[in-house]
């Protein structure tokens, strides 16, 4: 008889399906994006000022392109996660308990989802505040 462990990234926290790289990525990138515009808000809204904050605009070239990878990422985080798999049809066929994605990965990708919408709604939202 052979015994075979097996470690998931569900066990240490992390989104389960091969994600969790994607979903790095789209949040990396989704940070970088809002970095000319979101980021000095942020900063000022919890007190921190001075003038290198201005030196923070020259990211905004950037902006679109990390916002475009950003949304790659996902969108192959999300064929990862939610794409129907044949192995979960195989398991099911022959009984045997197969892990499948929990939804502690699903809400790490709703998460980042978000994280990642706040460079595409806020320079929409901004003249409706001024």
């Amino acid at each position: 008889m052979q015994a075979t462990t097996s470690t998931s990234s569900s066990s240490q926290g992390l989104p389960e399906g091969g994600s969790a790289p994607a979903l790095t990525l789209a949040g990396v990138a989704a940070l970088l994006a809002s970095t000319c515009c979101v980021l000095p808000l942020a900063f000022a809204l919890v007190g921190i000022s001075g003038a290198w904050i201005a030196g923070l605009r020259v990211l905004q070239p950037y902006s679109i392109p990390l916002t475009v990878l950003s949304f790659g990422a996902l969108a192959f985080a999300g064929w990862r996660l939610y794409r129907p798999s044949g192995r979960a049809a195989a398991c099911a066929a022959d009984g045997a308990a197969c892990a499948t994605v929990g939804p502690r990965a699903r809400r790490w990708f709703w998460l980042v989802a978000v994280l990642a919408l706040v460079p595409v709604v806020v320079p929409l939202a901004a003249p409706l505040f001024y």
